[in-house]
């Protein structure tokens, strides 16, 4: 039991050796990483690593996305912003320097694209703030990797001083001027600027899209990542426009679940359920009360299962039931077919079954 315990937490998490430090604007810095077992860390461009951070006796996760793309750069590197009364984000920025031992999960995330070399087709990434980091790992991958498609990158900040990987996203369009296109949107530009767009919206960005597609509308795939309501505007645009559900991609940075929770309440079924969790060819048995959730459950109960963002929008805790019935609060992540074949997110699940089975 001991080794096969050591194993599972072995599996989960890596250690990092911090070799490279970065400064992207006053209040933003790109670490790049090492793994201290020498080996390398396999992952896909638009993924995210989750850093257990303990502070003053508590263990915070928090996830970063890498802004490095597998098979172009040399290392794995996050890019992290100050976050106003972020607690974690000051202390990376003060504490973690070149030698800094950290510890992360294995990288995660679904906020992918399958690139393939004869591939022609429009990929239209809309970002705004630091919402750029997973999209400038998609930008490099498809620059270098889908020699025929075309990206456009539509970006929202405040002006080019705040404005992160600005350097080099005009040097990747200057390097390919016929296949990446920048559209920036400053809301404070400079009295000298000449750009043209102050703020996005709903019928700006019914004007720009369109003007992006240069292949079959229907191959077009969109990435956006951003503040909420900016990600919500783009979904709701795009998909007026005609655009289908499997064709928009979003990440989520921003979780407001307990407020989520406290409109939709949690299910009031207090009768315990038996729900058997297996985890790397191991099952655990426990008895779960129908209105808690079952990653909660299990980490009460000493088991070390993958999580980050306890929300329902990162996907780290995904497993599939294959057995029984759970009640899921949140959903940002899983698709219809996903959820068809029985996928959950365990952080936000509650057993409603008298018998559930949880496979990972």
């Amino acid at each position: 039991m001991a080794v096969l315990y050591l194993d599972m937490m072995n599996d989960l998490y890596i250690q990092l050796s911090v070799v490279d430090i970065v400064k992207e604007t006053s209040d933003t810095y790109t670490y790049s990483f090492v793994a201290e077992s020498g080996e390398p860390v396999p992952y896909k461009a638009g993924q995210f690593l989750t850093f257990v951070v303990n502070l003053h006796g508590v263990e915070y996760r928090r996830s970063y996305s890498l802004s490095s793309t597998p098979g172009i750069d040399e290392y794995l590197s996050v890019t992290v912003k100050r976050k106003e009364n972020g607690e974690i984000s000051r202390h990376i920025l003060r504490h973690w320097d070149i030698g800094t031992i950290v510890t992360s999960l294995q990288p995660s995330g679904r906020f992918t694209l399958n690139t393939a070399i004869d591939l022609q087709r429009d990929i239209i990434l809309l970002g705004a703030g630091s919402g750029i980091t997973p999209l400038y790992s998609i930008l490099k991958q498809t620059l270098f990797k889908e020699s025929q498609s075309k990206v456009t990158l539509i970006y929202s900040n405040k002006n080019p001083n705040g404005t992160i990987f600005y350097a080099q996203l005009n040097a990747l369009q200057t390097q390919y001027p016929d296949r990446f296109k920048i559209i920036y949107i400053f809301s404070e530009p400079d009295e000298q600027s000449t750009f043209s767009y102050r703020r996005i919206s709903n019928s700006l960005l019914t004007t720009l899209a369109p003007q992006q597609i240069y292949y079959q509308a229907h191959n077009a795939q969109f990435y956006i990542c951003g503040p909420v309501d900016y990600m919500r505007m783009c979904t709701f645009t795009l998909s007026f426009l005609g655009f289908s559900q499997e064709q928009i991609h979003k990440e989520n940075f921003t979780i407001d679940t307990a407020t989520h929770l406290e409109k939709i309440g949690v299910p009031p079924d207090t009768a315990e359920k038996t729900v058997h969790l297996t985890i790397h060819g191991q099952t655990h048995t426990l008895r779960i009360p129908g209105n808690k959730n079952i990653l909660d459950v299990a980490q009460q109960q000493g088991l070390q299962l993958p999580y980050s963002c306890k929300g329902g929008v990162c996907g780290s805790c995904m497993a599939k039931c294959s057995e029984g019935k759970v009640w899921m609060a949140v959903n940002e992540v899983l698709t219809d077919k996903e959820l068809a074949a029985g996928f959950v997110l365990t952080c936000v699940s509650y057993p409603v079954s008298d018998v559930v089975k949880i496979d990972w």
